[in-house]
């Protein structure tokens, strides 16, 4: 366990201390509403968790298992999910689809069994995830981000890409910044 701090980079000091154990991979956190409040989600990148976390109070508010650590996490504001990938773990073919009402996984998806998925993108409506299948014989697989079914599969050799920059731009609360 340890404690980590928020710094307010206009002063320079900390403005909150916040109890996440492991290493938290904040480069990776997004922000959704839950209960009318926001949020801010991160993966573990040394264990199979994700850290929800109250930016009112700053309070740990869940912690998410996960089958190991992940290093990508993404959601969009039209959608109430949030797509956790298990990058550094084994095994790291899978995907958690967690839902930001009840903050408990509700879905878990293998692109391509034995092959490491992750890097989910958002189109600019949220109306599909993109998920890199990280592997010389890959793939960029569309899935509808309502139902979850695969939509569209593109192969390609090892892609990772953000293959939508409005999301990033517009400052999407979905996608880390």
């Amino acid at each position: 366990g340890g404690r980590g701090v928020v710094v307010n980079l206009d002063v320079g000091r900390p403005i909150a201390a916040i109890d996440l154990p492991g290493l938290p991979h904040l480069g990776s956190g997004i922000a959704f509403e839950h209960d009318g409040r926001w949020m801010m989600a991160t993966p573990h990148l040394k264990e199979g968790a994700l850290s929800v976390i109250d930016l009112e109070t700053w309070a740990v508010v869940k912690r998410i298992a996960t089958p190991g650590p992940g290093f990508f996490l993404r959601g969009h504001q039209n959608t109430p999910y949030v797509w956790a990938d298990v990058f550094m773990g084994k095994p790291n073919d899978s995907l958690q689809i967690i839902d930001t009402r009840s903050l408990e996984i509700v879905r878990t998806l293998t692109p391509s069994p034995g092959k490491t998925a992750g890097h989910v993108e958002f189109t600019r409506d949220g109306r599909y995830a993109l998920v890199n299948v990280w592997d010389m014989e890959g793939a960029l697989v569309v899935y509808d981000a309502a139902t979850f079914e695969e939509v569209k599969r593109l192969p390609m050799k090892k892609p990772s890409g953000k293959y939508n920059v409005y999301n990033k731009i517009s400052l999407s609360p979905g996608t880390s910044h």
